[in-house]
């Protein structure tokens, strides 16, 4: 349940030319994903030898880059399946009026426990957009590292102009349970 209303959510909020490609890891099957009048992409990185889910997400995405020839300046929106945008969203409206051009990365730093306004080594992946280029250069962490740190790093490559620090996410998140909070 929480998949579909995300999923609804963000079809109704972003704009119809944004391609909209749900990723799931756990294998090509059959599944609920492929009513929701997205295109589904599956992999099998749900069965890599590591309890690191940012690891497999990123693997996830790299794969998805691969398989729709989705070119280096193209601008990918990561988001969390289970979380659900707000509609009032700073991060919509942020990507609804950007210019390709003008943008690598709109980005909220430091963890969604802490939120902070300013470049660090951390940020929240749940909602991140970021030019094809940038994220081919984020590093697989080893073990247990966080990946966020990872994503948050490869900023340091950007043009600040260039990088689109929000206030507000606009996102329910729920990680790791079914309770809400607004990032």
């Amino acid at each position: 349940m929480q998949y579909c209303t995300a999923i609804a959510k963000a079809k109704q909020l972003l704009p119809k030319c944004i391609r909209i490609i749900v990723v799931d890891n756990n294998g090509k099957r059959k599944t609920f994903l492929d009513k929701l009048g997205c295109e589904v992409f599956y992999t099998n990185n749900n069965l890599l030898p590591t309890k690191n889910k940012g690891v497999k997400e990123l693997k996830d995405i790299y794969n998805c880059i691969v398989a729709y020839s989705i070119q280096d300046s193209d601008f990918i929106v990561k988001m969390t399946g289970r979380y659900v945008l707000e509609n009032d969203s700073e991060f919509i409206e942020v990507l609804k009026n950007i210019s390709n051009n003008d943008c690598d990365c709109i980005i909220k730093y430091g963890s969604y426990m802490k939120p902070i306004d300013f470049q660090t080594n951390d940020c929240i992946t749940g909602l991140i957009g970021m030019k094809t280029r940038y994220i081919k250069s984020i590093k697989t962490p080893l073990g247990m590292q966080p990946i966020e740190h990872y994503w948050a790093q490869v900023t340091y490559l950007m043009e600040p102009k260039k990088i689109i620090k929000v206030k507000n996410l606009g996102i329910n998140i729920c990680p790791g349970n079914n309770t809400y909070f607004l990032i």
